[in-house]
Protein backbone atom coordinates (compact mmCIF):
# COMPACT_ATOMS: atom_id res chain seq x y z
CA UNK A 1 0.00 0.00 0.00
CA UNK A 2 1.12 3.49 -0.64
CA UNK A 3 2.06 6.41 1.46
CA UNK A 4 -0.96 8.22 0.81
CA UNK A 5 -3.26 5.32 1.09
CA UNK A 6 -1.65 3.85 4.55
CA UNK A 7 -2.29 7.73 5.50
CA UNK A 8 -6.18 7.54 4.35
CA UNK A 9 -6.40 4.34 5.58
CA UNK A 10 -5.58 4.96 9.33
CA UNK A 11 -7.35 8.59 8.83
CA UNK A 12 -10.65 6.61 8.25
CA UNK A 13 -9.62 4.07 11.15
CA UNK A 14 -9.07 7.47 13.64
CA UNK A 15 -12.43 8.62 12.27
CA UNK A 16 -14.75 5.75 12.31
CA UNK A 17 -12.75 2.84 14.19
CA UNK A 18 -10.67 0.20 12.50
CA UNK A 19 -13.29 -2.04 11.07
CA UNK A 20 -15.60 0.90 9.42
CA UNK A 21 -12.78 2.25 8.21
CA UNK A 22 -11.57 -0.46 6.34
CA UNK A 23 -14.89 -0.88 4.79
CA UNK A 24 -14.92 3.09 3.91
CA UNK A 25 -10.53 2.44 2.56
CA UNK A 26 -12.40 -0.29 0.66
CA UNK A 27 -15.04 1.72 -0.90
CA UNK A 28 -12.33 4.10 -1.80
CA UNK A 29 -10.61 1.63 -3.92
CA UNK A 30 -13.76 0.48 -5.13
CA UNK A 31 -14.84 3.55 -6.93
CA UNK A 32 -11.58 4.37 -7.58
CA UNK A 33 -11.40 0.83 -9.97
CA UNK A 34 -15.21 1.44 -11.16
CA UNK A 35 -14.05 5.01 -12.53
CA UNK A 36 -10.70 3.13 -14.22
CA UNK A 37 -12.79 0.62 -15.93
CA UNK A 38 -15.31 3.03 -17.08
CA UNK A 39 -12.63 5.64 -18.93
CA UNK A 40 -11.69 1.84 -20.28
CA UNK A 41 -15.56 1.60 -21.85
CA UNK A 42 -15.14 4.82 -23.40
CA UNK A 43 -12.44 3.71 -25.44
CA UNK A 44 -12.87 0.40 -26.19
CA UNK A 45 -15.99 -0.48 -28.07
CA UNK A 46 -17.67 -3.41 -30.19
CA UNK A 47 -17.12 -2.48 -33.68
CA UNK A 48 -19.41 -4.79 -35.61
CA UNK A 49 -22.62 -6.74 -34.84
CA UNK A 50 -25.93 -5.92 -33.08
CA UNK A 51 -24.11 -4.71 -30.30
CA UNK A 52 -21.62 -2.32 -32.53
CA UNK A 53 -20.37 1.10 -30.43
CA UNK A 54 -20.83 -0.69 -26.92
CA UNK A 55 -18.44 -2.00 -24.33
CA UNK A 56 -17.17 -5.47 -24.26
CA UNK A 57 -19.65 -7.56 -22.53
CA UNK A 58 -16.77 -8.76 -20.37
CA UNK A 59 -16.10 -5.08 -19.42
CA UNK A 60 -19.97 -4.64 -18.82
CA UNK A 61 -20.08 -7.54 -16.72
CA UNK A 62 -17.19 -6.32 -14.67
CA UNK A 63 -18.44 -3.22 -14.15
CA UNK A 64 -21.51 -4.66 -12.63
CA UNK A 65 -19.68 -6.97 -10.24
CA UNK A 66 -17.86 -4.03 -8.54
CA UNK A 67 -21.28 -2.09 -8.45
CA UNK A 68 -22.30 -5.03 -6.47
CA UNK A 69 -19.38 -5.52 -4.15
CA UNK A 70 -19.79 -1.57 -3.59
CA UNK A 71 -23.06 -2.05 -2.36
CA UNK A 72 -22.00 -4.46 -0.22
CA UNK A 73 -19.36 -2.42 1.27
CA UNK A 74 -21.67 0.42 2.05
CA UNK A 75 -24.21 -1.87 3.62
CA UNK A 76 -21.93 -2.98 5.91
CA UNK A 77 -20.94 0.04 6.33
CA UNK A 78 -23.43 1.92 7.21
CA UNK A 79 -24.75 -1.27 9.52
CA UNK A 80 -21.55 -0.39 11.36
CA UNK A 81 -22.31 3.14 11.72
CA UNK A 82 -25.80 2.23 13.03
CA UNK A 83 -27.64 3.84 10.49
CA UNK A 84 -29.27 1.15 9.06
CA UNK A 85 -30.40 -1.94 11.67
Amino acid sequence: MSDPDAARLDDYRFQMGHDAGNLAMVLDQLTDVMNAVALHTVHCRVERGPRQGEPPLDLAQLLGAIQTAKGLVQESLLRLKGKDG
